[in-house]
């Protein structure tokens, strides 16, 4: 008898929590545009920087780690910034951008740990060119952060977006050591964090 009512009562909040969702998901915008926007902007330009240093001899004194890593340091001192400005708000945020903000924070960590382990690899087999890795399994992450999403805010043109992540994915595969997988990266990270970040930002500002 206390199984059955234990297992009512497990259903009942499993309702109630799909139509809170079904009810944020028309009337709640999402809240993390401006990290999303932020990562398209560092990381794509290091992308750039990362090119031009490898095709012109201008900064070509730069190493791949100066780049990335200062690009990283940079995005995780804005992050917390931005965590600490908005913890009240991300205290009291609905169902929806909970759910949200977990997903996007696994894929974030996600990339970190990858990245650690494509370093120790690269090093322990003394191939830096595991390095090149790193772009398609980024993308591969923000395409399925992407449909995740769309699924849980109901708006359907950030599927197209998590589409457009993994059919870009192979041709970054395809370019692997050539420069203009920097450009193509760079491209995909426009396209994929900073326009949709851009876009979530001004929908959270609109007035309602």
């Amino acid at each position: 008898m206390e199984k059955n009512m234990a297992d009512l009562s497990q259903l009942k909040a499993d309702v109630d929590f799909m139509k809170s969702m079904a009810v944020e998901g028309g009337q709640v915008p999402l809240n993390g545009g401006w990290p999303l926007f932020l990562a398209g902007l560092i990381f794509g330009a290091a992308a750039l920087v990362h090119y031009v240093s490898v095709s012109f001899e201008t900064i070509s004194g730069l190493t791949t780690l100066a780049i990335w890593g200062g690009a990283l340091l940079v995005y995780a001192l804005f992050g917390i910034l931005w965590g600490i400005k908005n913890r009240a708000v991300l205290k009291v945020q609905g169902n929806k951008n909970r759910l949200v903000g977990a997903t996007w924070g696994g894929v974030g960590f996600s990339i970190f740990v990858f990245s650690v382990a494509l370093a120790i690899c690269s090093w322990r087999l003394q191939n830096s060119g595991l390095g090149t890795l790193m772009m398609p399994m980024v993308l591969v992450l923000y395409g399925l952060g992407w449909i995740i999403t769309a699924e849980v805010s109901a708006q359907r043109w950030m599927t197209w977006v998590g589409v457009g992540c993994f059919i870009i994915t192979p041709l970054i595969a395809w370019l692997s050591l050539q420069p203009e997988q920097l450009l193509v990266y760079a491209l995909a990270l426009v396209c994929s964090a900073l326009i949709p970040g851009w876009i979530l930002m001004a929908r959270e500002k609109a007035p309602r």
